[in-house]
């Protein structure tokens, strides 16, 4: 049997949609810091393709088939990265580590900037569009 919501002021209808959007935005929140984990945890096992999805699942404590979404997600994101910046893999692998470390999950925005002097050379990200 299912509960019928029936607003009785424009008050009630009000609190309401404000607790459906705080409730998205958490989720939201904690599917963008669950990402960014994934996407560090990927680079330092430089990048599998199968068998991963349940391992991270169950370290997660999430469905398997939310994972799937996330890695999906990252994986294609990563791909969208080597081929418009044309970028090496390895490159494309410093900028999701300084983006893990730096907690910017590439979906807000950010912007990266390489600097080389004098033979050295420098990756740093910040948030931005």
């Amino acid at each position: 049997m299912t509960h019928c919501w029936i607003p009785k002021t424009l008050d009630e209808v009000c609190q309401r949609a404000a607790g459906r959007r705080r409730y998205h935005a958490r989720r939201q929140r904690a599917r963008d810091e669950r990402q960014l984990k994934i996407m560090g945890m990927l680079v330092l096992l430089n990048w599998p393709r199968y068998g991963i999805g349940r391992t991270l699942a169950k370290a997660f404590l999430v469905d398997p088939a939310t994972i799937s979404r996330d890695l999906n997600y990252i994986r294609e994101w990563r791909a969208r990265l080597l081929e418009e910046s044309d970028m090496t893999e390895s490159l494309a692998d410093v900028l999701i580590t300084r983006l893990v470390v730096a907690g910017i999950h590439p979906r807000l925005g950010y912007i990266c900037t390489t600097t080389y002097t004098q033979g050295i050379s420098s990756l740093s990200v910040r948030r931005g569009r």
